[in-house]
């Protein structure tokens, strides 16, 4: 297949480019800059997603699937959504659009065909995820991915808690006890979620990529204090002196309470075999990653 990945060089996007040059596809790897790459089948393309006209223009006959992993801009991103539905419709082309869990709210129990209540972050994203469902009414094979919280390649959020861990001495996470749990997944393991969407995903689904329903974000704290090499102890971060910081939304929506599922996406075939967040915090791909970056 042929594969035009909008974000491709961002941390979703490069785990993906590398899961689809693996199973043989060419990418064209759209990002602002476009830098060389090395990869085999990969076609750095230089786009702005700000212009919906010029990244609609890169969906060619002889394209296959678009696949956005780019950090969403929410209702701005409805005209992108509109030019690249336009472009693709009456094909039976794929369409995946990465949207996250955030827009569930607090759950004890999110599926994937739970209401939505989401957060203020990403409090425009249900609209965007219509949309792009909806596009399977008009001949598009419309797909949305709901990530949870990525670790791995020790990038992402978790990382964030590294540093923090570095900078105080201690593990950090966000709220009041008891501490809000995050549904996790490994970027290598959604990546292949990807792969698996684009091959087989029906029109219109909706799928979690979720590996682990809940981990308590104080455990993930204590983590992250053992990936940077400090006490174990742990400290919650009241969430209006975190938003002091942070900003409201952010903060917010790191205090959030999920236990989220992935039933749609486990019926597709899915199956999670990287190292849960907690072992990758403490002896997998965070390992040594707060020393690097402040070499």
């Amino acid at each position: 297949m042929h594969v035009l990945v909008l974000g491709a060089t961002g941390y979703v996007g490069t785990a993906v480019v590398d899961r689809l040059v693996r199973d043989g596809h060419h990418v064209s790897a759209v990002s602002r800059t476009a830098p060389a790459d090395p990869r085999p089948r990969v076609t750095p393309v230089r786009a702005d997603l700000a212009d919906p006209g010029a990244v609609a223009a890169l969906v060619t006959t002889n394209l296959d699937a678009v696949v956005h992993t780019a950090a969403p801009l929410d209702d701005t991103d409805l005209p992108l959504v509109d030019a690249l539905v336009d472009a693709l419709a009456g094909s039976g082309r794929a369409l995946l659009w990465t949207s996250g869990v955030w827009v569930l709210g607090r759950t004890e129990d999110g599926q994937e065909d739970s209401p939505t209540a989401p957060v203020a972050l990403v409090a425009a994203r249900p609209t965007v995820e219509d949309r792009v469902r909806a596009a399977a009414a008009r001949g598009v094979r419309s797909v949305v991915v709901r990530p949870g919280v990525v670790h791995g390649r020790g990038g992402g959020i978790p990382a964030m808690l590294v540093g923090w861990a570095g900078a105080l001495g201690h593990g950090r996470w966000v709220g009041a006890a008891p501490a809000p749990r995050w549904p996790m997944v490994d970027v290598d393991d959604l990546a292949d979620l990807y792969a698996l969407a684009v091959d087989a995903a029906a029109p219109g689904s909706l799928l979690h990529g979720v590996a682990e329903p809940g981990v308590p974000a104080d455990l993930l704290a204590w983590a992250a204090a053992r990936a940077a090499g400090v006490d174990g102890s742990t400290a919650a971060w009241p969430l209006d002196a975190a938003a002091d910081e942070l900003g409201d939304a952010f903060a917010e929506a790191l205090a959030l309470d999920q236990v989220v599922h992935a039933p749609s996406a486990r019926a597709l075939g899915w199956t999670p075999t990287r190292p849960a967040a907690v072992d990758d915090l403490t002896t997998g791909s965070y390992v040594g990653v707060l020393s690097a970056t402040t070499a």
